[in-house]
């Protein structure tokens, strides 16, 4: 009799453990996706647009401001640092990121140009600005809290290039639009953004993250030194593309690409057209490209800078609304700049001041020095 006791409660020990397995499963499984949520909640409202002048902050701001009169800059962390809104406009907002080539400034562009407006608009024009690099210029951290825009969905979506092993690759991934796991991957970029913007003499002004530091002799030997470098290694892998005795991986013409890329002036045919159509398109709308000014340093480094210059030139020839605005030989001084490529704020402040004369005369029809 004892012993039948000991098997019954033993056989319902062994049924009773699935459903123990599968309630702790349910239990783990809820906790993660209540985590989640709360996660993504949290960054939404207090991190990802914690600030306005955040990437995401600004692109959300253009695609929400109906502002007939606002002024737009566009372009890369040259520009961010280069244009400061309260010597331009009263209604300038300077909407420069880090790595904004053409590849982002041109869903920028089309935000913009679908408002109905006349403002100008003000694109920072380097040697890469034209240059196809979309799967290293789009932030995708940008993008993301935007996909119920329809414009930023499409434009994720269209996003594509080619990895260092060749494969085709788009920007835009399913999980970016599932809540609780969108932000995965860059929940550090956010925070450490966060963080960045805490730290630091660094203020906003509409747009522009202006600093008080000053490049140093050192900075500048450091950057040539990595220019150098660099151009020493894309010599390297040009010796190594015609050795028939050595392998040319396809990790090395990524790589040679990448070097060429950076030091040299090139453009995408592609992206030609398309920003020439939009000038074609919005002929009621001034567009202004502008190199901004740079350390001759820099300029030293890139072989065919001149190239860059007479194609901008002839750009803008075509196009009876469209002005180049060069300044790229304008003096400067050394506390001008925060960085041998950026300018700090009294450079900011000196080249502003510049510009916005130039903008102005050409407003009023009185033609452009430049």
């Amino acid at each position: 009799m004892q012993d039948s006791n000991f098997y019954i409660s033993n056989s319902d020990s062994t049924l009773a453990t699935p459903k123990l397995v599968a309630k702790k499963l349910w239990f783990i499984t809820a906790f993660a996706i209540i985590f989640l949520l709360a996660t993504d909640w949290v960054y939404i409202n207090y991190i990802v647009f914690s600030k306005s002048f955040s990437n995401q902050g600004k692109v959300k701001r253009l695609l929400d401001n109906q502002d007939p009169e606002e002024i737009p800059v566009f372009g890369s962390s040259l520009a961010r640092s280069a244009f400061l809104p309260d010597s331009i406009s009263p209604h300038c907002y300077n909407y420069g990121m880090g790595k904004a080539l053409y590849d982002v400034s041109r869903l920028l562009i089309e935000i913009e140009c679908s408002k109905d407006k006349n403002a100008p608009i003000i694109l920072e024009f380097n040697q890469r600005t034209l240059q196809k690099n979309p799967l290293s210029n789009i932030k995708v951290s940008t993008y993301v809290p935007l996909l119920d825009y329809p414009v930023i969905e499409k434009f994720m979506k269209e996003s594509k290039g080619k990895n260092s092993k060749g494969d085709d690759l788009t920007v835009y991934s399913r999980h970016y639009v599932v809540p609780g796991i969108r932000f995965y991957g860059n929940f550090l970029e956010y925070t450490t953004s966060l963080v960045r913007s805490k730290v630091g003499e660094k203020e906003n002004n509409r747009g522009v993250m202006l600093e008080t530091k000053t490049q140093t002799e050192y900075d500048i030997e450091m950057f040539t030194k990595r220019m150098n470098n660099a151009n020493n290694r894309r010599l390297a892998l040009e010796a190594k593309k015609i050795d028939p005795n050595d392998l040319f991986t396809p990790f090395d013409a990524a790589m040679l690409e990448e070097y060429t890329r950076a030091i040299f002036f090139s453009y995408d045919e592609g992206y030609l057209a398309e920003i020439e159509n939009t000038f074609k398109n919005n002929r009621h709308r001034k567009f202004f490209l502008v190199a901004v000014p740079m350390n001759p340093e820099f300029i030293n480094q890139l072989p065919n800078y001149d190239e860059f210059i007479a194609f901008s030139n002839s750009l803008a020839s075509r196009h009876e609304n469209v002005y180049f605005l060069n300044y790229t030989e304008l003096p400067t001084e050394m506390d001008y700049f925060k960085d041998p490529l950026h300018f700090s704020t009294k450079g900011a402040q000196y080249f502003s001041g510049i510009f916005s004369k130039d903008l102005q005369r050409i407003m009023r029809g009185e033609g452009s020095e430049q």
